[in-house]
């Protein structure tokens, strides 16, 4: 069975990532936001064979780089998240080249038969052409006029649509109003962080629409209650709260919590 993840923010990507990685099935992350690129990823024998497409930003062609990884001692490793590159950038950083990528071009779509033969798909607004900022105002705008920044494959849909596609949700608010404000890559401001907070809640309400707005079938996932084993047929399960911290810092944002949950209103 193959599925297809969609969420916003703070929705469980890195753990569902890290339960197929254990499970060793195949999985591609896309980017979150422009430029737009993709992390794939496939059991070879003990090791998983890590691949990468992007659109040049000079040429607009695709690039492909390819690397083999031992992810076994890594699946709670936040050092190894969706933006890791086995090369370093112009700073020293092991992760994705941004500088040479394009921003969304169809050229991209020359990698779109290895990217859906894949067992999990993350971030998978990218291919109906959405690839503005996960959760932004302009991606919530676009995604409720119904209109991609780019246009997507013609045999995007029909695929879609015979995937299991699983909408994932957070039902403890409490939580993931904690998630947020003590998350080590938030916005600078406690207003920024609130705001990214009241868009994470937008967005969970709006992606079912927009599934149904193009016919593709889904199914509700609560990342608080939901059973990963039966829902992704997986044979086991990595511990819901295994990644619960990883991305946080250790300082007290119980007050900013407290004040988030005291005014809350359901948006």
């Amino acid at each position: 069975m193959k599925y297809t993840y969609f969420s916003a923010s703070k929705g469980g990507k890195f753990l569902i990532r890290s339960q197929f990685w254990y499970n060793r099935r195949s999985c591609c992350t896309f980017s979150s936001s422009n430029p737009l690129w993709v992390t794939l990823s496939s059991p070879c024998g003990i090791l998983d064979k890590m691949e990468w497409y992007w659109c040049d930003k000079e040429t607009k062609e695709l690039v492909h780089h390819e690397h083999f990884l031992d992810t076994r001692d890594k699946l709670t490793n936040p050092y190894y998240d969706e933006r890791w590159f086995p090369i370093p950038d112009k700073n020293g950083w092991f992760t994705h080249p941004r500088y040479k990528m394009s921003e969304s071009h169809v050229n991209f779509w020359g990698c779109i038969d290895t990217i859906m033969n894949r067992d999990l798909i993350t971030s998978p607004l990218n291919l109906l052409g959405y690839c503005n900022g996960l959760m932004s105002d302009k991606m919530i705008l676009d995604l409720k006029n119904k209109t991609p920044r780019i246009e997507p494959h013609p045999d995007v849909l029909p695929q879609l649509r015979k995937r299991n596609n699983i909408v994932v949700y957070k039902e403890d608010i409490e939580h993931l109003a904690h998630n947020v404000y003590a998350n080590t890559g938030r916005p600078e401001s406690v207003e920024e962080a609130t705001k990214m907070l009241d868009n994470i809640i937008r967005y969970q309400k709006i992606i079912p629409k927009v599934l149904e707005s193009y016919d593709i079938p889904y199914e509700m996932f609560s990342l608080d209650s939901g059973d990963y084993k039966k829902t992704f047929s997986l044979d086991k399960a990595l511990p819901r709260d295994s990644s619960d911290n990883i991305f946080n810092s250790n300082i007290d944002v119980s007050k900013q919590v407290d004040n988030y949950m005291r005014n809350y209103e359901k948006v």
